[in-house]
């Protein structure tokens, strides 16, 4: 993945794959913001959205434990970012807004945020971010206007965007919500059953490029979390098997040939879920352990075969299947 503002890639890249499911349109009006379901917290309204950074806003879907609007007319295609993470995570997300200052100068640090209980953020020309924890949660917002030079927001427009977070989705963070809904009795945060380093190891990442690889992102209350180089979910509930399959189906890989993977769970094989699409080269690992379904994802490096993502995933799975509770 290696991407730049990752955070707000990984929710525009949601939004799109949810519209191409055929559970929303890019132009469909919508009166508020994208609502909570299945435990997701619920987002501020447009009418909030667009009194804090001054200009019309539309909201796009998106299944992950936050909130993504769009601004429109001339200025369409700027995003404004609201994540909801586990506030273990933190550290990890002022890591990265600490790395993230330094496009303002080598020697920029980020501003100390007294909004919740404390946080981080910054304001540049093309950028504003800044993130705070408060009850359990931490929030997070980014918005990347640099393509947009006659755009002027409110240096401390993120800050506002965290404070109606703050309001509107109070309390701890959604993994507890989210198990309930989909009938599990012991929900799971995916993002603790493998740190940076060790994802970064297994997918045999260079080590230069793996020290920049950015805070993981939950999402799916909690069950998933991207790294920079792949994923993990965790399908867990009296349906875990059909919610895969139903994934895989959404995405159009439900017919992808599927190879067993023997010694690895009750039950193991991998699959490329687009063989054909150059901008997709990843592979997938699926572990059935008990009642529960786990989903390993690796990309390929540069141009070698997708194959070659396999004996990482089996690598990373035998690291983390010991830790799930």
């Amino acid at each position: 993945m290696h991407r730049n503002a990752r955070n707000t890639s990984l929710v525009v890249g949601l939004a799109m794959a949810l519209m191409a499911c055929g559970e929303g349109a890019a132009g469909e009006p919508r009166p508020t913001a994208v609502a909570a379901t299945g435990g997701k917290p619920p987002c501020p309204t447009l009418a909030e959205i667009q009194a804090a950074v001054g200009y019309p806003v539309q909201s796009r879907p998106v299944p992950v434990d936050g909130c993504l609007y769009e601004l429109t007319g001339e200025y369409a295609g700027v995003m404004v970012s609201l994540m909801y993470q586990p506030a273990a995570r933190a550290e990890d997300i002022y890591a990265d807004i600490r790395r993230g200052v330094k496009a303002k100068g080598p020697d920029a640090k980020p501003d100390k945020l007294s909004v919740g209980e404390g946080g981080w953020g910054y304001a540049s020309r093309g950028r504003k971010v800044a993130a705070a924890v408060s009850k359990g949660r931490v929030y997070h917002v980014e918005i990347d206007h640099n393509l947009f030079e006659s755009l002027s927001l409110p240096a401390d427009v993120a800050v506002k965007v965290i404070e109606l977070g703050m309001r509107t989705a109070p309390g701890t963070g959604t993994a507890v919500a989210s198990a309930s809904a989909s009938g599990s009795s012991a929900p799971i945060d995916a993002c603790t059953l493998a740190t940076n380093a060790e994802v970064a190891q297994a997918a045999e990442e260079r080590p230069e490029i793996a020290q920049y690889w950015s805070a993981p992102v939950a999402s799916f209350g909690n069950s998933h979390c991207d790294y920079d180089g792949g994923s993990i979910r965790v399908y867990r509930g009296r349906a875990a098997a059909a919610s895969f399959e139903s994934t895989l189906k959404a995405f159009g890989a439900d017919k992808a040939p599927r190879t067993p993977v023997p010694g690895i769970g009750d039950r193991a094989y991998f699959l490329i879920p687009y063989p054909n699409d150059p901008y997709k080269r990843l592979g997938l690992l699926a572990v059935h352990a008990g009642p529960d379904v786990v989903q390993f994802i690796f990309d390929a490096h540069g141009d070698e075969p997708i194959e070659a993502t396999r004996p990482r995933l089996e690598t990373l799975a035998r690291l983390v299947l010991p830790r799930l509770r």
